[in-house]
């Protein structure tokens, strides 16, 4: 224990959980990042090698389908030790292979099988897993502002990335661009991913960097509970309803922003002021984290994502009547909504159930938001194909979040955090390695 106290990681003049919180942005940056880069590529894509709109998006559907299942199969290896590190250098490595694959492609089926299946498998160990069960589990008082930084990374990715490869295709061609996309992901991922720890008693140090545990001190917003086993939280009612919730609302977070620039271009739009709203949706996606996540450390997260349902449910259908320049007030509108919702899900998870073996319940539970949200792009996509509109699309979308709000409503958290004499045990607990 003490050799763990004397590591360099506890010498350092800040906590090292905001190194973390670096990394987790760096991933969530470079992963957001493939989608959204492929929204902008899909165009000369589908020219160049005849498909539809439909078959591209496709392939987003399938490399989210394929990693909802890679999440279940992978989320208890976060909690082990070194779990969290090894599967995100495998990942990464992975991913920036493929990627590079992709810049070869001639076939449709070439492009399901390196995109979407292949590069699918590596999306849980390149930013879901480290957000949602590693980075919580450094934090208690501070979890909100870390966990909503460690998010902006996919913002960031939608503010920059879609006029960077816009101009990097004009250099290179599309083909080109996906080969800057995989040096990018192993510059993202593979190097970051060595220095991460599952969590701060790993290498000595207290959450939020404090001198001794957290005790049963506890506000509103945040409140020591009970760790619950994976058994447990399964047989919990609560887990289904928050489950639903966050599926819910998952179907917009990448349906929606892969979908804007086609949006603006049908509404008579440049291509030029299509990538403006693009990124007007990022910059205020990132502004959103800040907002949603200073809630959410004063009040439960239950309170701030039925704000955030009701808000962003309201919000995305007003494109359907919104028309000229005024339309780019709409990607301000989308972009502070679902970008508080991504900031603030992963919190959803440890609020309810603990942190002791966080990886294994998000990996049962988030799997089937990721079915939903891989789902967004091929419905906009379809609307647009059937009907020449996106507004059956965003219809659906909207009341996606209504239902999110309705029913995380009725997953009342518990009236009392756990006694003192508990949360020293449940510290005590997650100090120790996990067997998985």
């Amino acid at each position: 224990m003490e050799a763990q106290a004397q590591s360099w990681q506890g010498r350092l003049p800040f906590f090292y959980g905001w190194v973390i919180v670096v990394i987790a942005f760096m991933m969530s940056f470079i992963t957001a990042g493939v989608f959204w880069a492929t929204s902008v590529i899909a165009v000369p894509m589908r020219e160049d090698l005849g498909w539809s709109l439909s078959a591209i998006y496709i392939g987003i559907t399938t490399r989210g389908l394929v990693g909802a299942v890679g999440m279940f199969i992978l989320g208890r290896f976060a909690d082990l030790r070194n779990g969290a590190r090894t599967l995100a250098v495998v990942s990464g490595g992975l991913s920036a292979m493929t990627l590079l694959a992709v810049s070869q492609i001639e076939s449709h089926w070439q492009f399901l099988l390196l995109y979407g299946v292949l590069g699918g498998m590596t999306t849980a160990g390149t930013g879901f897993l480290i957000m949602s069960a590693v980075v919580p589990r450094w934090f208690f008082r501070k979890r909100g502002r870390a966990v909503a930084m460690a998010t902006m990374g996919s913002a960031a990715a939608a503010f920059i990335l879609p006029p960077f490869m816009a101009l990097i295709f004009e250099s290179v061609g599309w083909r080109g661009t996906w080969v800057v996309l995989a040096a990018l992901t192993a510059i993202f991922t593979v190097l970051p991913a060595l220095l991460v720890w599952r969590q701060p008693e790993d290498i000595g140090l207290h959450q939020d960097g404090e001198e001794t545990p957290v005790q049963a001190r506890s506000t509103a917003a945040v409140q020591v509970v009970r760790n619950y086993t994976l058994s447990e939280a399964v047989h919990s009612p609560v887990l289904w309803i928050l489950v639903a919730a966050v599926a819910a609302a998952s179907l917009s977070p990448n349906g929606l922003p892969v979908s804007l620039v086609p949006m603006y271009i049908e509404k008579g739009h440049s291509t030029q002021v299509a990538a403006l709203g693009f990124s007007i949706y990022g910059l205020f996606s990132m502004l959103a984290r800040f907002f949603w996540g200073f809630l959410a450390e004063r009040y439960h997260i239950r309170v701030v994502i039925i704000g955030i349902g009701l808000f962003t449910g309201l919000a995305l259908p007003l494109l359907i009547f919104m028309d000229g320049n005024f339309a780019l007030v709409y990607s301000a509108l989308a972009g502070f909504g679902i970008g508080g919702f991504i900031g603030t899900q992963q919190l959803v998870w440890p609020a309810y159930f603990g942190r002791s073996h966080l990886g294994a319940i998000v990996g049962v539970g988030r799997p089937f938001a990721t079915v939903v949200n891989a789902a967004g792009p091929l419905l906009m996509a379809q609307s647009f194909d059937r009907t020449n509109s996106y507004s059956f699309g965003l219809w659906c979308m909207g009341l996606s979040w209504i239902l999110c709000a309705a029913f995380i409503s009725l997953a009342r958290p518990a009236r009392q955090a756990v006694p003192q004499g508990e949360a020293a045990r449940a510290q005590e607990t997650a100090s120790r390695p996990e067997a998985g």
